[in-house]
């Protein structure tokens, strides 16, 4: 399976999403006098992989840069005291970490095909379904980036890490040319149909991440109250109820101030 067409797309994305954001922080008055010092960047490690099954896939992603123009865009725009690391691994399971020990962002290389399964529901063309797996892609590896930016900045938050590591990705990439997309494809990638979903169990409550219908609700929110008029069929196709829709420009407000705030002290000018 050939990812080269969007992989140039993510990475546009990727670099318009920073530039605005770089571009509105300073025109904000970003700057401090308490910046952050610049002594670290993200830097992409080689792939961790158990056998062979997926040696072409990983060098595939390497040669077309998946991971390092992600790394590239996130240098060009963020002051770190830290190396923080960047890795695709064979981990077993649809799933993405990031390991504060080691300071690392491991992408597990199996979320290429388990993705794929959870857009085949939805989607009929391959076009369609490669597109929603790449911007769900894009969507994980800026939550684990919140991750590793909350630990290593010391940022401060209030209730669950995940969702504020959910909030980063999200003002991310909304705030970047054709960037929602890729919040949309994360939060579909969480939707769950009510006719057919399990019954929550006890565990599910004591979980860190919030339950996923609730990501999938907030993350859709935000995508709307960015611009109600430009996803207004969010709404009209029932992704939201009226009810909600109606706070979602204000959570919209709110997240865009909370994280200019957070980073202030830390975007490169």
């Amino acid at each position: 399976m050939s990812h080269s067409v969007w992989s140039r797309g993510l990475r546009r994305v990727a670099l318009a999403g920073l530039a605005t954001l770089c571009v509105s922080a300073c025109e904000n008055g970003a700057a401090s006098a308490h910046a952050t010092e610049d002594l670290g960047d993200f830097v992409v490690r080689p792939a961790v992989l158990e056998d062979d099954q997926y040696t072409e896939l990983a060098a595939q992603l390497s040669e077309e840069r998946w991971l390092e123009d992600i790394a590239d865009v996130l240098n060009q725009s963020l002051k770190l005291p830290v190396d923080i690391g960047m890795r695709f691994a064979q981990c077993g399971e649809n799933n993405a970490y990031y390991v504060p020990d080691d300071r690392e962002i491991q992408v597990c290389i199996e979320m290429f095909e388990g993705e794929r399964d959870t857009f085949a529901a939805y989607y009929d063309s391959e076009e369609e379904i490669e597109d929603a797996v790449n911007g769900s892609f894009l969507f994980t590896v800026f939550h684990e980036v919140g991750h590793a930016l909350i630990d290593v900045l010391e940022i401060p938050f209030t209730g669950r890490e995940e969702d504020a590591a959910d909030s980063l990705a999200a003002w991310w990439l909304i705030d970047g040319d054709d960037g929602e997309e890729s919040a949309i494809s994360g939060a579909l990638s969480f939707y769950t149909d009510p006719s057919e979903a399990a019954e929550v169990e006890e565990s599910d409550f004591e979980d860190e991440h919030s339950l996923s219908q609730q990501r999938y609700y907030t993350l859709t929110c935000l995508v709307y109250g960015s611009d109600t008029e430009q996803y207004a069929s969010l709404l009209e196709d029932e992704w939201l109820t009226e009810a909600r829709a109606e706070q979602c420009p204000a959570e919209f407000q709110r997240l865009t101030s909370t994280w200019y705030t957070l980073l202030n002290d830390h975007l490169k000018e």
